[in-house]
Order: structure tokens, then C-alpha cells, then sequence
């Protein structure tokens, strides 16, 4: 019944409730047709085939255009068969001409949420409550699953910070994928190389906030990142170009791990401020 409810044809006075609006809830996949277009009987068959199969996970909304040609020319459609994918009330995929199945399943594919986005946001919510055991295991699966979405591989390596795994994370940011994410990603991947390399960097000799800037570094080695930022907070207020600015560059890429959807991030950056102006 879910099914069938979600196989309907649309006319111009239903379109914006029953696509539009009902693209809010989920998907709606609209099928252009006309009796006289053979592919296109052959195209209409599989995506109800593909829609019963789907049961509810998308709407498919047939317009007969023979019917409908107001409606057609509105959204400019000129050829058939001919598709268009609503979702949140505008159009996120189109394609004219005729498709096989497993081309139709690629076109849903491009639509449909997928249960991967919920071990997204599983592994992101863990990381927030501090069950970064359990981040890393939602993450995990869910950067094998998407193959490498920049998205969960940013989180990840997170998480290998948090669990004190820096060259593992350095592993992963070392090869990130261009992506809106990358320049994110190069700011961790310059702290991960900070961390693995600061048990042999040169100590100042008679420096005396040395001891409690170590200190710090120890602490977000071991992944203790709220220790080592007040740690770090603590030299910057002494000397705000402390260690020829690394202090600060190493706070801000602890920033980056804690990411802005932690709670403290905001403080931390608004301390962060008082200190350096």
C-alpha cells in the first residue's frame, strides 16, 4: 500500500501539493510521457517497477504531457522521455532520453538518502558526546561505505586525534581528496605533523614556559584536546608569539579537531581574542 500510494499522476492542479510540497517529506521522481512515445512505455514500466521496489522512498508522479501541456511547457520540457527529481520543492536531477534500469537506478541512486548518512550523523553526535570509540566504529563504516566521502574522512581523522591515533590521521590527510573540506584538512594535517614530531623538537633552554607548553603538546598528543587548548591558552597569555607563532598555530588546528559544532569552540576562539588583542 506504501507503494502504491507513492505511484501517482500528477496534473497541473496537483503539481504543487502532491510534488512541490510533498517533495518535503521525500524525493518525487516526475516520469514525462505520452502515449504515442514508445521508449517511453518501456521507461515507465521500469520506474514503477523501481518505485514499487523502493517502497515509499520516493514518490514517482507521472504527467502525461498529451494532457498536460501547459504543465510541460512550464517546466520546459521538449522532448521525451524526460525525467525530473524534486526534492525540498526544487529540482536536484533531470535527464531526457531513455534510460536502462541500472541507469535508472543510478539516477535514484543520486536522490535517494541513503542509511550511510545516518552513520554520518551516529558518528558525528558520538564524537560530540566524547564515545569516540564509537564515533570511530560509525565513521569507519561509514567512509568505507560512501568510499571515501570527504566529509566522513574529515570526521575520522578527527576522531584518530581525539584518540591520540596522529599518525594514523596524518595517513589519511596526508592523500585527502580535493573537496571543500581539504583546506580543513591541511590545518589537521599540519597539527598531526606537529604532534608526531614534538617529542624530538629543540626545548629553549632557560625558557620558562617551556615545561607548560610541552605539557600542553603532551596533552593533545594523547588526544586531550580541551586540556591542551587551556594549556596552550595559558603560554599565549604570557607570550602570544610564543615559540615564533607555533603556540598559536597549533591552538587554532586544535580548534579544527574540537570543529565548530562543539559547545566550547566558541569560548575557546573568544578567549583566543582577548589574548592576541
Amino acid at each position: 500500500m506504501m507503494a502504491q500510494a507513492n505511484i501517482i499522476d500528477v496534473n497541473e492542479e496537483t503539481f504543487q501539493m502532491e510534488v512541490l510540497h510533498y517533495s518535503n517529506r521525500i524525493p518525487v521522481v516526475i516520469d514525462f510521457w505520452a502515449p504515442w512515445c514508445v521508449p517511453c512505455k518501456l521507461q515507465s514500466q521500469k520506474l514503477a517497477n523501481l518505485a514499487l521496489e523502493a517502497d515509499g522512498a520516493f514518490r514517482l508522479a507521472r504527467i502525461n504531457v498529451d494532457e498536460q501541456t501547459k504543465l510541460a511547457e512550464k517546466l520546459k520540457v521538449t522532448q521525451l522521455p524526460h525525467l525530473k527529481a524534486f526534492v525540498d520543492g526544487h529540482v536536484v536531477a533531470e535527464y531526457t532520453g531513455g534510460l536502462s534500469e541500472s541507469s535508472l537506478r543510478l539516477f535514484l541512486d543520486r536522490i535517494l538518502p541513503h542509511t550511510g548518512s545516518l552513520l554520518l550523523q551516529k558518528g558525528k553526535s558520538l564524537l560530540l558526546q566524547g564515545d569516540y570509540k564509537g564515533a570511530e566504529v560509525a565513521l569507519g563504516q561509514y567512509v568505507i561505505e560512501s568510499h571515501g566521502d570527504p566529509t566522513g574522512l574529515l570526521a575520522y581523522t578527527r576522531v584518530l586525534l581525539f584518540l591520540g591515533q596522529a599518525g594514523d590521521a596524518l595517513a589519511i590527510l596526508k592523500s585527502f581528496p580535493a573537496s571543500p573540506e581539504y583546506q580543513i584538512a591541511q590545518k589537521l594535517r599540519t597539527l598531526a605533523e606537529v604532534l608526531l614530531r614534538q617529542s624530538s623538537l629543540d626545548k629553549p633552554q632557560d625558557d620558562p614556559l617551556a615545561p607548560a607548553y610541552t605539557k600542553a603538546l603532551n596533552f593533545a598528543k594523547d588526544g586531550d584536546m580541551q586540556m591542551a587548548l587551556d594549556g596552550l591558552l595559558f603560554v599565549l597569555r604570557k607570550d602570544r608569539d610564543y615559540n615564533q607563532g607555533q603556540a598559536k598555530a597549533i591552538y587554532l588546528g586544535l580548534l579544527e579537531v574540537l570543529s565548530e559544532e562543539h559547545p566550547e569552540t566558541r569560548d575557546y576562539r573568544s578567549d583566543l581574542n582577548t589574548v592576541l588583542f
